[in-house]
């Protein structure tokens, strides 16, 4: 999803009922490699609002998308030299959707271990460190087609500073197959898991 403040908040309503539901959702994993697919590639052209060196994030602002926070891979071998202000053409990889899952005991090992390993991406050579990934679990209060909105419950950083347990939070829209069917699968009130990757560099050309 090219949205470029994920951590959209709405004002929960308490005593609001919302139904529960054991429905099994599928895992929008792949397997013991996890790969983010040349596919899923976007290449853009856009300005430096802010660099971030200890995480070696930089805001990126686009015309038709406004500011896009992203961490640059070890791909992006300039990223030392790079100044706000600079325009840069970025090819780089949105978030992607790795689980979509009940909240089980399996599941939730599943999700520390693709933590722990992170993914790579397809095709690209010379690259040593792993794509990061995040997580974020909590209960659904809304689904707006890949979209689920849910009360975060696990303290999960899609951004500095992390959001507060209990905000509802606007979770990126699924872009896999298998991420869209389990999105739609998901009922308010369900209790769920979903890790997805980081935003991702892995080339920034200084233009000017």
């Amino acid at each position: 999803m090219l949205n470029t403040n994920r951590r959209t908040t709405l004002k929960f309503l308490g005593g609001a009922a919302l139904a529960a539901t054991t429905l099994p959702l599928p895992v929008a994993a792949q397997g013991e490699d996890l790969v983010v697919p040349n596919t899923y590639q976007n290449f853009k052209r856009g300005t430096i609002h802010s660099l971030h060196p200890e995480r070696r994030i930089f805001n990126i602002v686009w015309e038709d998308l406004g500011r896009v926070k992203m961490r640059a891979a070890d791909l992006v071998t300039n990223y030392p030299s790079l100044k706000v202000g600079n325009i840069v053409d970025t090819q780089w990889y949105d978030y992607l959707d790795f689980m979509i899952a009940p909240k089980t005991a399996q599941n939730d090992a599943q999700a520390k271990a693709m933590l722990a390993k992170g993914a790579r991406l397809q095709g690209i050579p010379g690259m040593q460190e792993p794509i990061k990934l995040w997580r974020m679990d909590g209960m659904v209060t809304k689904v707006d087609g890949a979209t689920i909105f849910l009360i975060n419950a696990s303290g999960g950083k899609p951004d500095e500073p992390a959001p507060d347990s209990g905000e509802v939070i606007q979770l990126p829209t699924a872009q896999t197959a298998n991420g869209q069917a389990a999105a739609k699968s998901v009922k308010v009130g369900d209790q769920v898991i979903t890790v997805w990757s980081q935003q991702t560099a892995i080339k920034a050309t200084v233009i000017r």
